[in-house]
């Protein structure tokens, strides 16, 4: 019991040191220039902004969707650290945008049901109980499925998957921008919207009805990594091992994301 008591003591320093030297070569950069997508967002942004409490220096975020996202790495913007979907990352990976060996796994989120306000929730806590709540509804919109590495090419795949995707086909509205899609929720206008969870915002219009059961259930995890011109390399690849450091953890909860093994 005593040497694993001290196990985990030096197991904690070792821990409370490297997040020591992360900031100290963070605190060496004035600024960095951050590319995300938006399904990480809300914890991306509390911990760069608590990162500046910390340390120092200034996290220039650029939040977009995928798609926008690849379009601003291919128009030739510079950016210091990227955090996209695994998917994302691999295709960058094969092109040498990103350093390969800089990625990191940080966290994950899977798909949910949300609804209006106020609406009576529907029961999807059980396979049978989704199918039901999806079936019985007026309408559902989601993203376009031709993007790739987006909730709306996930939703149509766990449609699929439970056997009901040809059933709904009539009553299915695909809009491509999600602030619009989820507009259309908190009117009314439709009765269901499938996002990626941490995506479904509190407090404007819409309340979360409850993630896709398993074992319809499709995750999507998020990597960090260096991208390759950049030019504060060691700060991004310390702020990458920040966002997955052990501290980190209850701000990726906090967000609905499910912090991942490098934690």
């Amino acid at each position: 019991m005593r040497r694993f008591g001290r196990t985990v003591l030096i197991a904690a320093t070792l821990m409370s040191l490297m997040h020591a030297m992360s900031l100290t070569r963070l605190a060496a950069a004035e600024e960095i220039r951050v590319l995300s997508v938006g399904a990480v967002q809300n914890a991306v942004r509390a911990l760069a902004a608590q990162l500046a409490k910390e340390s120092g220096p200034q996290v220039v975020l650029t939040v977009a969707s995928p798609v926008m996202a690849l379009q601003k790495i291919k128009a030739g913007e510079v950016f210091d650290a990227l955090i996209a979907s695994e998917g994302t990352m691999d295709e960058l990976d094969r092109d040498g945008i990103v350093n390969p060996e800089s990625r990191v796994r940080l966290a994950s989120t899977g798909l949910g049901v949300a609804v209006r306000a106020g609406a009576p929730a529907p029961n999807v806590s059980t396979p049978e109980a989704f199918k039901q709540a999806l079936l019985g509804a007026r309408s559902i919109v989601y993203g376009d499925p031709t993007l790739r590495h987006q909730s709306g090419e996930k939703t149509e795949k766990v449609l699929a998957q439970a056997g009901i995707l040809d059933a709904l086909k009539p009553k299915l509205r695909v809009v491509a921008g999600q602030a619009a899609s989820q507009e259309m929720v908190a009117k009314g206008e439709v009765d269901m919207g499938l996002y990626n969870v941490s995506e479904i915002p509190e407090g404007k219009g819409l309340q979360f009805a409850g993630a896709v059961p398993a074992p319809f259930q499709i995750n999507t995890a998020y990597e960090g990594a260096l991208m390759s011109e950049g030019s504060q390399p060691e700060a991004a690849r310390a702020f990458v091992r920040y966002l997955a450091d052990p501290e980190a953890r209850a701000q990726w909860l906090a967000a609905k994301l499910e912090p991942l093994a490098d934690h």
